[in-house]
């Protein structure tokens, strides 16, 4: 807007009251700057006179925000402003205290409770106390029954707790009057109006127009009216394109009078947890404390609560806090609303319009960046070099991303899950994995459906599905950036560690059983190394990379991972296993070793019943050299695998072996060796119909190798019958069965006529095997 009166001339103009701009104009002021500082006295939508105040560095970190460049950055901030606060308030408090008394809690108590996932609640939990340990800052674990104030719900009961003695807070409301008190002191004219639009003069600002109609006009113009910045940014033709516009992350506070008359000493809160803050409970004097917890994400401001909201945040106090808050009375409730950048991080220095600057954006941060900030624009808009590295945050700027796509839209399902049980909702066990593989695809199609290469953050990505007028926002924003900086660059080639660590991830949430393990041999296939050799810090080629996702992907559908190396071992054997044959498993070497233990011939003949890949009789052969071996096997396919295995291993195992098709429920079956064999081994199919099993057997493998009639006996009856019949005297049987059935299968062949019976557990301690003389 053009305006070529002004009313009044300043130095600098400040939009906005709160604890951003009123910061400002008193540092500004004590620079001896002529200041206005522009906003409603009783600051309608702000963030910073419904806050909690706490002066909170560590407590506020999670996993995702340090997961990339720009949220370390932010946190750099932090960590400067928590050590100017002190002396802050000593010089706002103009000589009359040093500035300790509107300090409310002495430090801050972190809990992890009972509520919400492990994978936020634990992990931001973690990641504060890393913090810790690694910039040294003092705390010290705490048992949660030491916290005198601290009464929760059973059903909400803290696990672990740890006190930051050096995190405190303040009474916004005192801070933000206090502030206004030094700006006036120090010459600030207090203007109680809104800033309407930005007057400019040809390329610069020159002032702001009020909504009562009379225009200021300076030299310099900082927007630090949090989301109403973007009013402001609007009302200059086409500024905005280039800078990620302002959303409101909407939140509702409550202040209460407690019911016995007692408050804490220090915060106590959670770590942040799904697309909000963390729960916390605040000291605001004498029986009085301050409950927040939400942050919703919306298009424009909200003035009243909602009582979805409010519900769920007066049920968390009580339940996880202090019992007895159910019989408090609540004497305010605020609204506020934090200023959101469309990618999630702050909006810090000039933009395009000469003379005017951004000091917003700054989410949950801004009240505890406030003197820091303050200080360093006070300087730049001084003139002088800046202290700080806010280039990253520059207003005009291509979205900053800092992880990937993939992982955006993962943080969002893992975030929208734990929200329902934080709100405790009541499912069928089974539903997560249900819902996460649905929702998975459902944002990444909406993903794509906002822009195929640019992805807001995780709480955009899912709140914009209710708000189309985000959406246009934000193809607009990503259009623009397109058109000037070109598409996203992409980013750095992952390694075969962030791989197999995706892998790991993926595996572990379809519940295989070893998922760091069978990434790494899938790695080593897909890589043609061994596991051993794997580099864990290079790039892999795009076909490699695609290959290793693929084995991933079916592995997560639970195929074996023998199927899909197509190797297994026994001793130091590498046997070929192709589907459609039974998969040697590792129990099976402590038979073959007591059975050769029991076994004296050293040329013995010996027949391997269920032969499947040949893998026990090849073993036999290769750790018995003077043996002769036939495999046996009903299946085709099993009895070809055996072949190619024999062949493939004919340098280590000596002639001697071969293979056959053979029922062995077939009374004829090797009728030439009858009363000739010295040992016989048999892995033969012993799982019963009734049983369910893992889908590794159940599903991939041959049900003729799996399971065996009601009981999971029929075969180990027909291995009884034949291996009598071809026993000589004294010759050994060994049989695997399924752990439960130990004495049946005992039974079974004592029946037969065998003697002598042993029954041997497997490595993990499990009934596994028999081992008898004829």
């Amino acid at each position: 807007m053009n305006s070529p009166t002004s009313v009044s001339g300043f130095d600098v103009i400040v939009v906005g009251n709160g604890a951003l701009g009123s910061s400002l104009a008193v540092e500004l002021a004590g620079r001896h700057a002529s200041v206005a500082l522009v906003g409603r006295a009783h600051r309608p939508y702000a963030a910073s006179s419904a806050a909690g105040a706490m002066l909170g560095c560590f407590g506020e970190v999670t996993t995702s925000l340090l997961d990339n460049a720009y949220g370390q950055a932010k946190f750099d901030l932090d960590l400067k402003a928590k050590d100017i606060w002190p002396q802050w308030l000593q010089t706002i408090s103009g000589g009359v205290s040093d500035g300790r008394d509107i300090l409310t809690a002495s430090g801050t108590t972190v809990l992890l409770n009972t509520v919400g996932t492990d994978h936020i609640d634990s992990g931001n939990f973690a990641a504060i106390r890393a913090m810790l340990d690694k910039y040294d800052e003092p705390y010290e674990r705490v048992d949660p029954d030491d916290i005198a104030w601290l009464d929760p719900d059973p059903n909400s009961r803290p696990l672990e707790a740890l006190h930051i003695p050096g995190e405190h807070a303040v009474d916004s409301g005192r801070l933000l009057r206090r502030l206004e008190r030094t700006a006036r002191d120090r010459g600030v004219r207090v203007v109680d109006a809104q800033a309407t639009a930005v007057v400019t003069d040809g390329d610069r600002a020159s002032g702001v127009v009020l909504d009562n109609g009379e225009t200021l006009s300076a030299g310099q113009v900082v927007l630090a009216s949090g989301v109403g910045s973007q009013d402001l940014v609007e009302s200059v033709p086409g500024l905005g394109d280039l800078i990620p516009r302002l959303v409101a992350g909407y939140g509702v506070s409550v202040e209460m009078t407690t019911q016995d008359g007692t408050q804490p000493e220090s915060v106590i809160r959670t770590p942040n947890r799904a697309f909000a803050c963390g729960l916390h409970v605040v000291p605001r004097g004498m029986a009085r404390v301050y409950v927040g917890a939400t942050n919703i994400i919306n298009p424009r401001p909200l003035a009243n609560p909602v009582l979805r909201d409010l519900e769920f945040l007066i049920g968390c106090a009580h339940r996880q806090i202090r019992r007895n808050l159910w019989s408090s009375d609540i004497v305010k409730i605020n609204v506020g609303n934090r200023p959101v950048s469309l990618d999630g991080f702050p909006l810090l220095g000039e933009t395009p319009l000469d003379g005017l600057w951004m000091m917003t954006g700054t989410y949950r941060d801004g009240l505890f960046l406030s003197p820091l900030l303050a200080r360093e624009f006070a300087g730049r808009l001084s003139g002088d070099q800046p202290e700080l590295d806010l280039e990253a945050f520059a207003p005009e700027r291509a979205p900053l991303a800092g992880v990937s796509r993939e992982t955006v839209i993962d943080t969002t399902v893992e975030h929208m899950l734990a929200t329902g049980y934080e709100h405790h909702w009541n499912i069928p066990t089974d539903w997560q994995e249900y819902l996460a593989a649905d929702l998975k695809p459902i944002y990444t199609r909406w993903a794509d459906e906002i822009d195929t290469e640019f992805t807001p953050p995780p709480e955009l990505l899912a709140s914009s599905r209710l708000h189309p007028t985000m959406v246009e926002w934000m193809r607009s924003y990503y259009d623009n950036c397109r058109e000037r900086f070109g598409p996203p660059a992409r980013s750095e080639s992952p390694t075969l560690r962030d791989h197999v660590e995706k892998a790991q991830e993926t595996l572990a949430a379809a519940q295989v059983w070893t998922p760091r393990k069978d990434a790494l041999a899938l790695a080593a296939h897909a890589t043609d190394r061994s596991v051993e050799d794997l580099d864990l810090n290079a790039a892999i080629p795009g076909d490699t990379a695609e290959t290793f996702r693929t084995l991933v992907r079916r592995r997560a559908d639970r195929v074996p991972l023998e199927y899909l190396t197509g190797r297994a071992r026994l001793f130091d054997l590498e046997f070929d296993v192709s589907e459609g044959v039974f998969i040697p498993r590792v129990h099976s070497e402590a038979m073959v070793r007591d059975a050769l233990a029991r076994c004296a011939a050293e040329r013995p003949r010996v027949v391997d019943l269920c032969t499947g890949s040949g893998a026990i009789g090849l073993s036999i052969a290769h750790l018995r050299p003077g043996a002769t071996v036939t495999g046996v096997d009903v299946s085709a396919t099993a009895v070809q695998c055996a072949k190619r295995n024999a062949e493939q291993l004919g340098a280590r195992i000596p002639a001697g072996v071969d293979f056959l098709q053979g029922d062995v429920s077939d009374p004829a079956l090797l009728s030439d060796l009858q009363g000739g064999v010295d040992l016989i081994t048999a892995n033969p199919p012993y799982v019963p119909h009734s049983l369910q099993i893992p889908p590794e057997w159940a599903v991939h493998q041959p049900r003729e190798a799996v399971y065996s009639g009601w009981d999971g006996l029929d075969l180990t009856r027909s291995v009884a019958a034949t291996a009598v019949r071809l026993l000589r005297k004294g010759g050994v049987l060994a049989i695997e069965h399924y752990d439960a059935v130990a004495d049946e299968v005992i039974d079974i062949l004592r029946s037969a006529g065998f003697a002598s019976l042993t029954s041997h557990t497997d490595h993990d301690g499990f009934p596994r095997y028999v081992i008898a003389e004829a």
